[in-house]
C-alpha cells in the first residue's frame, strides 16, 4: 500500500475516493440504478463532501458502509463510512449526490416510478 500514501505516509486523497468510488458501484447495484444505465442514460455526482476522521497508514485494513440516506425528484443522497477494519473506528466519511441524466441533453432526469420503492426501503 506505499504507493497509496503520500509524503507524510497517510493514504492519498485520491485513494480514498476510489475507495468510496467501488463502495458507490456497489450501492448502485442495490438500489438498481445499474439497470437503468444505459448509451441515452447515465448517472453523475454532482456534489461530494469528504470528512477525515482518522489517520490511515500503509497496511491499514480497511471496508466501507454506503447507504442511501434521501432522495428527490431527481436526486439521490448517499453516505459512505469507511472503517478501520481491526479497531472499527470510523476513519472517514464521503456524503455524495447523484443523479440520473440523459446523456444527449446532458439534463438530469427523474428517477424511474420503478425505482421508488426500492430507494423507500433503503432510505436508513
Amino acid at each position: 500500500m506505499t504507493w497509496e500514501c503520500d509524503s507524510n505516509g497517510h493514504m492519498n486523497v485520491m485513494y480514498y475516493i476510489n475507495k468510496f468510488e467501488n463502495a458507490g458501484r456497489n450501492l448502485s447495484l442495490e438500489m438498481g440504478v445499474s439497470k437503468i444505465m444505459s448509451k441515452e442514460i447515465g448517472f453523475v455526482v454532482v456534489e461530494q463532501t469528504i470528512k477525515y476522521l482518522r489517520e490511515v497508514f500503509e497496511d491499514d485494513l480497511l471496508f466501507v458502509e454506503s447507504s442511501l440516506v434521501n432522495f428527490s425528484n431527481k436526486a439521490m443522497v448517499m453516505r459512505h463510512e469507511m472503517f478501520n477494519g481491526i479497531t472499527k473506528d470510523l476513519v472517514s466519511t464521503m456524503d455524495v449526490v447523484g443523479v440520473l441524466f440523459n446523456k444527449t441533453n446532458r439534463k438530469a432526469i427523474p428517477i424511474p416510478k420503478d425505482r421508488i420503492d426500492i430507494l423507500k426501503k433503503m432510505i436508513g
